[in-house]
């Protein structure tokens, strides 16, 4: 089976030794989303008045993917604050490795009002001009995207860790980024929502073609640590009828896993679940993120 890992963080430093657990776990590819598990959005520099817009650089993820052809390409997070974002946006469609954009506006609520009052409309724009799909993270408000698909119908939207709220382990996290008086209690009330309500938020959207489902984060999401994440099993099914297979794609996100399984384990919890077809294996286990990043098994970089 052509499996394809697509969100992996790495650097600096480290690829050798991915290969190595990517040749020994039977992973083909992997989409590196660089980020050095420190400070959020490392490495990055400021640029824009008072420097207050973060223009990252991928250096470990570049060399990863000129060292290792056809093992890794990788994804570049965007701010829309950058004063030159349409040129930083062109740049990555050129680039040889990079595959997606990414932004994050689900992580403060302020964030959230700035997405749904417009700030973010050049990114989403400027991707769909330069064909580029953009990963989504929103943290349990998928609605949000209402807005981006009616007004930009050709960009192509992947909602990243299962478009839910923060799980147990994580809503402390963010509310201590968002550092408001007020944001244990949002995120943490966020946080226990229903799975089934919170999760019907995201199946809502599986009716726009141009929407898929990055499935990472499972265990934490929906209450179901532990190999082989029991309790998450009747969601995926869930996007699977809703979103079809061909719009589902796995993630281990293994670095940045709250409920300690193993990677082998985050793998195998979709390659034996017997909810699934062995076509819909393949579709969630490498050919979706082949598809939807246009990266065809096998291909080779230019030299």
């Amino acid at each position: 089976m052509d499996i394809v890992d697509s969100q992996v963080h790495l650097g600096p430093g480290g690829a050798a030794e991915m290969v190595a657990a990517l040749d020994a776990l039977g992973i083909a590819s992997a989409v590196i989303d660089e980020w050095w598990m420190g400070t959020p959005g490392l490495p990055y520099y400021g640029v824009g008045d008072g420097k207050n817009a973060q223009r990252t650089t991928s250096p470990t993820a570049e060399l990863a993917s000129w060292t290792y052809p056809g093992r890794f390409s990788y994804l570049v997070r965007v701010d829309p604050r950058d004063p030159e974002l349409a040129a930083v946006i062109r740049l990555a469609r050129d680039a040889d490795h990079i595959r997606a954009l990414r932004v994050s506006p689900g992580m403060t609520r302020q964030e959230m009002a700035e997405f749904s009052n417009g700030l973010y409309d050049d990114v989403f724009r400027l991707a769909a001009e330069n064909g580029l799909p953009v990963f989504t993270q929103v943290a349990g408000h998928a609605d949000l995207l209402e807005r981006m698909v009616t007004r930009y119908p050709d960009v192509r939207m992947i909602i990243c860790h299962c478009g839910m709220p923060p799980g147990g382990n994580l809503w402390p996290i963010i509310a201590q980024m968002e550092g408001q008086l007020d944001s244990e209690d949002f995120w943490r009330a966020l946080s226990e929502t229903p799975h089934d309500e919170a999760f019907d938020k995201v199946l809502s959207m599986s009716r726009h073609p141009q929407i898929a489902l990055k499935w990472a984060h499972a265990p934490v999401m929906f209450d179901a640590a532990g190999y082989p994440n029991l309790a998450a099993r009747p969601f995926l099914r869930k996007a699977i009828d809703a979103f079809g297979a061909e719009r589902v794609m796995w993630a281990s996100d293994i670095s940045a896993n709250q409920t300690g399984e193993s990677w082998a384990e985050l793998i195998f919890a979709i390659a034996d679940n017997p909810d699934l077809s062995v076509e819909e294996r393949k579709w969630v286990l490498g050919r979706t993120a082949r598809t939807w990043l246009d990266w065809p098994a096998g291909q080779q970089e230019p030299a």
